[in-house]
């Protein structure tokens, strides 16, 4: 057991999850309190595409172990999740 405590990709891991929980909160909080925060219905949904992107980049760096691939596919993987949530959040806005 001690052993799985000290273990660094258990933390990784654990760390991780951490951020997922804050980040899930963030998104309901900026979704029922929008207009506390002073967003518009606009802007409150590119806030949870961007922290939904950033979700995904968590989950594939930790439990995909992406942090441990080729640079290049990292690289290629951070490229995708900032153009992708680019793009939604343009397309978003236009219509």
């Amino acid at each position: 057991m001690k052993t799985l405590i000290n273990d660094k990709h258990t933390h990784y891991v654990c760390g991780a999850w951490l951020v997922l929980m804050m980040l899930t909160a963030a998104s309901w909080w900026l979704r029922v309190d929008r207009e506390f925060a002073g967003l518009g219905r606009d802007l409150a949904m590119i806030g949870i595409l961007v922290l939904t992107f950033a979700k995904i980049y968590v989950v594939g760096n930790a439990f995909m172990e992406l942090r441990e691939a080729a640079p290049w596919l990292t690289r290629m993987f951070t490229t995708w999740c900032v153009a992708l949530c680019a793009v939604l959040s343009g397309m978003y806005l236009a219509i």
